[in-house]
């Protein structure tokens, strides 16, 4: 009985809760490099950007 109640309980969750994957490498992160950032006062930079989460700038040119 529990292992009937533990199998809906996981499909119902999943009907409205999205399998979502946590690595760093799903997210798409990578360096960018913009020739204009209000950061470093619109001089050139290097970003660590992750889709959806933004950049963080790491170093001005």
């Amino acid at each position: 009985m529990y292992k009937f109640m533990e199998r809906m309980g996981s499909r119902l969750l999943g009907a409205f809760v999205p399998e979502v994957e946590a690595s760093a490498a799903a997210a798409g992160c990578r360096w960018k490099y913009f020739s204009s950032c209000w950061q470093c006062g619109y001089g050139a930079c290097d970003a660590y950007c992750c889709d959806g989460a933004g950049c963080s700038t790491v170093a001005c040119y």
